[in-house]
């Protein structure tokens, strides 16, 4: 049975609630956005909070802080002698032995953990998984031209190649082994992991975890390993995993790359592009875990500014004497902030504005933009809906008008999402008009770090769509959208 977390005050635990509410303040000043935060102190939670539509029960997409539970499948194998750091990869993938060169032969399962394989250019999850075919071959292809363990160069890649290694060797795909060995002692959700077109974890991204599940697994790597009395990772890997604090930077902000783990300043972080981030403060006895969309790698520098330093310096400034004395009305402060924290806005539309006629609109596209064949607006008392036919099939976002409204969706979006395209995935989404003859929605989906904007200039007869995106690792916006109302194209025709 999963064994829940215990909440105190922060005060309680040697912790200014102040210095909380100051990372919040200026988190929020930054314009990178907190989607769920969780910070412990002696694994006891003494602050938690979701920014709507955001929610504690709802697992966030992790990019790369996926690596880190790759990286701990790989040493419970070390650990039970099934594979070795210093061996060569091809070792473990025989069938890609064949002309290979002395790079290749070389690079050592050690060299994939850290990033140092010699390949001649680095590889995202975003290439691959429009992949039908095996991303193994896709990997194998790619030249090594350097010599291995020389020069740092992430790449998702590795990741993969290491959850093959897991699966080969355990017969489990690296979810199932860990959840059999690890997760689900420490008790982290029965995650989802997204599978390669061979049956294998994506390796570098495409798990989906709570914010609670990524605190769990830090609060086993500030521990050694342990977990209620039991050694679950054996301790020379989570100092392999978390590196030596005295070692050369390698990274150009001044950070140290080991398993995943990058060290800088006091604090060691597990982190995933868009803003997942497990953040471990040792001298503290703190973890700190959340979802964001950031695209600025903000946070850690803030923590380290306004939590860790202060909290230091006041420990510093009475040596052996806490000076976080208890401080009931800032915690309060604290805690009804964590209540109010939102990101739905309360768009409210123009007094002036189009009153469309009749229920439905259905218009088609005046040329093909993203295999888009037809688009449809549907008008209620207090909903819009939007409606697209595209080349995977129908789909549709109901969204509320002047407030939010939940629901599921297939609609198409991964040209706007970093290649991540769901069958279905829940979406928040609210319409209002922002101008006489222009209808706003925004689509916010709180299993991503990604929201949607949809502007549709409005006439009877024509529209105008655009689409973008708050971030993305390719565009972040789709070309306009020319449609004509439907009866109008087949009276042409």
């Amino acid at each position: 049975m999963k064994k829940e977390l215990p909440f105190v005050c922060p005060e309680s635990a040697g912790v200014d609630s102040g210095l909380i509410i100051n990372f919040l303040n200026e988190a929020e000043k930054t314009g990178s956005e907190i989607h769920g935060i969780m910070f412990l102190v002696h694994g006891n939670i003494i602050f938690e909070a979701y920014n709507a539509p955001y929610e504690r029960n709802i697992p966030h997409i992790m990019h790369s802080f996926t690596k880190c539970l790759t990286n701990m499948a790989v040493g419970l194998a070390c650990s039970k002698g099934l594979v070795e750091l210093e061996k060569s990869v091809i070792e473990y993938l025989p069938e890609y032995g064949k002309g290979a060169n002395a790079y290749l032969k070389a690079v050592t399962v050690e060299n994939l953990i850290t990033m140092r394989s010699g390949q001649q250019r680095s590889i995202g999850g975003n290439e691959w998984r429009l992949l039908k075919d095996s991303w193994l071959d896709a990997y194998f292809r790619v030249p090594f031209v350097k010599q291995p363990g020389s020069e740092y160069m992430y790449s998702s890649g590795n990741s993969y190649v290491l959850s093959a290694i897991v699966q080969r060797v355990t017969g489990k795909t690296c979810k199932e082994y860990l959840r059999e060995n690890i997760t689900g002692r420490i008790g982290v959700s029965d995650f989802t992991w997204m599978l390669s077109p061979e049956g294998i974890c994506s390796g570098g991204n495409g798990a989906s975890l709570t914010v609670e599940d990524m605190a769990r697994i830090g609060l086993l790597y500030l521990n050694h390993g342990r977990w209620d009395g039991q050694q679950l990772l054996e301790e020379d890997w989570i100092r392999r995993s978390l590196g030596d604090p005295n070692a050369a930077e390698n990274g150009s902000d001044g950070s140290n790359y080991n398993y995943h783990w990058v060290h800088t300043g006091d604090l060691w972080a597990a982190t995933g592009m868009f803003g997942q981030a497990c953040i471990l403060v040792p001298e503290m006895d703190m973890v700190v875990a959340m979802t964001a969309a950031d695209n600025k790698n903000v946070f850690c520098n803030i923590l380290q500014q306004e939590v860790v330093t202060p909290w230091k310096q006041r420990q510093e400034s009475v040596p052996g004497i806490s000076r976080n004395s208890p401080n009931m009305q800032i915690s309060d402060v604290l805690y009804n902030k964590g209540l109010r924290m939102t990101l739905e806005s309360k768009n409210r539309s123009v007094s002036q504005h189009i009153c469309p006629l009749c229920k439905r609109y259905e218009f088609v596209p005046v040329k093909e933009i993203d295999g888009i064949s037809g688009i449809a607006v549907v008008f209620e008392e207090n909903f819009v809906t939007y409606e697209m036919r595209d080349h995977r099939g129908c789909h549709s976002v109901k969204a509320g008008l002047e407030h939010w409204n939940s629901c599921v969706t297939s609609m198409t979006g991964g040209y706007l999402h970093h290649q991540y395209e769901m069958e279905e995935i829940r979406i928040r989404a609210c319409a209002y008009w922002q101008e006489g003859s222009t209808l706003m929605m925004e689509w916010r989906y709180p299993e991503m770090a990604f929201f949607d904007h949809v502007c549709i200039t409005w006439s009877e007869e024509r529209i105008l769509v655009k689409r973008w995106v708050n971030m993305n690792s390719q565009d972040t916006e789709r070309p306009l959208i020319e449609a004509v109302k439907k009866e109008d194209v087949m009276q042409e025709e």
